[in-house]
């Protein structure tokens, strides 16, 4: 093994300890603590899964509407590691990234009745082998009672409007500077772009094929011909050093930010959602990205980071008044000292350049391990975040 794998399994096993310690301890259950992260007693019903080299089992359930927590394990396959849920019209209501063997994760959503696909896969291939059924009468939109989760659910609205905005202009300004091959400005705006996207990303994956097509690796794609995207341009502006022939690339990554920031008006959203899609983000960051393979050619993962943390935080604030509103006062103070940590950490690395950070190469492995570290147990608390704000059910 080089040393290059070394580190990114050492770093994986940083990140995936503590979320062992959640996810095999089945943080979120019914279990009456004394502490912050201890469970909430819910109403959500608990519907199991398992990861298998196919798929999952049972690949076909069937439960009542209402709330409703799907908790995923992996009793050792390596060949899925994620789940999705998509309603009716295909939108991904639900999911959870990289259970690595020995890993439990959950999601918890107010489901409708109706009939769910379910995609149990590996890296974002494509399997829908199963499906659960929701029975029964459609479960009370938010009572009076719920106004905190009307109004954390508009105000993520706006945030994700604001920041899809933001990722059209940039995105503008970006494929501006490839149409006039200039390679310098080129770089020196893909991070800056690209940490918009990061923010709202688990909003682009409800939509199933956006996600893939604005932010797939090289390693995601079977059919490397199709592979689009910002890490294509990614790829072509530092390793080829060229806009030559990125014209197309950047045209698309206009087209498809513009479609994502179209969509959100129209789009369903439960403050469930919210906190699931804020545990997804560190998830992402502790697992995956602290290896620095999602940039692998510019290293400018410490943004990626940033846009990660700042839309997990956003959806946290959003949620809070909702928390503080159902006596949940330890929780939060518990999840804000985690994330002051997380982001005093990131601050260290800010730079006086166009990115605002150093490159990742600057961080030593010690720094890495302490990042996964931070995350995952930021994360746990996260994880309980969703079971506390679903609507009350008659």
């Amino acid at each position: 093994m080089n040393p290059n794998e070394m580190l990114a399994r050492g770093l994986l096993a940083a990140g995936a300890a503590a979320l062992l310690a959640c996810g095999l301890a089945a943080c979120g259950s019914d279990d009456d603590g004394g502490s912050a992260t201890s469970a909430a007693k819910g109403p959500a019903k608990e519907l199991k899964l398992q990861l298998t080299d196919d798929g999952c089992t049972p690949a076909s359930s069937t439960v009542p509407a209402g709330n409703v927590k799907v908790v995923v394990e992996n009793p050792g396959t390596a060949k899925s590691d994620e789940v999705e849920l998509k309603n009716g019209d295909g939108i991904i209501v639900g999911e959870r990234e990289n259970i690595a063997p020995g890993l439990a994760a959950d999601f918890t959503l107010t489901l409708q009745p109706g009939r769910y696909v379910l995609n149990c896969t590996f890296q974002n291939e494509q399997r829908d082998n199963g499906s659960i059924t929701v029975t029964g009468r459609a479960a009370a939109a938010s009572s009076a009672s719920d106004g905190e989760l009307d109004r954390a659910v508009a105000d993520y609205r706006v945030y994700v409007e604001r920041e899809t905005a933001t990722l059209v202009r940039d995105t503008r300004a970006f494929a501006a500077a490839i149409a006039a091959g200039d390679v310098a400005k080129a770089k020196a705006l893909y991070g800056p772009t690209r940490l918009h996207y990061e923010t709202v990303e688990p909003i682009a994956e409800s939509f199933g094929d956006l996600d893939p097509q604005i932010d797939a690796r090289v390693n995601d794609v079977a059919d490397r011909s199709r592979w689009t995207g910002f890490h294509k341009l990614e790829q072509l502006l530092w390793q080829r050093r060229t806009t030559a022939g990125a014209g197309r690339y950047a045209d698309k990554l206009l087209a498809d930010v513009t479609r994502l920031h179209d969509a959100i008006p129209g789009l369903r959203l439960q403050a469930a959602q919210i906190a699931n899609g804020a545990v997804g983000l560190l998830d992402e960051v502790s697992s995956s990205k602290i290896t620095g393979e999602e940039d692998r050619y510019s290293h400018t993962d410490l943004s990626d980071f940033q846009g990660n943390f700042s839309g997990a935080r956003e959806a946290f604030e959003v949620l809070k008044p909702a928390l503080v509103a159902r006596g949940d006062r330890a929780l939060v103070a518990e999840i804000e000292q985690r994330m002051a940590a997380v982001q005093q950490g990131l601050d260290r690395y800010r730079r006086d350049t166009p990115l605002g950070f150093a490159s990742y190469a600057e961080l030593t492995p010690r720094d890495r391990r302490q990042f996964a570290q931070q995350i995952a147990a930021l994360a746990e608390p996260l994880s309980l975040v969703a079971g506390r704000v679903l609507p009350s059910q008659s």
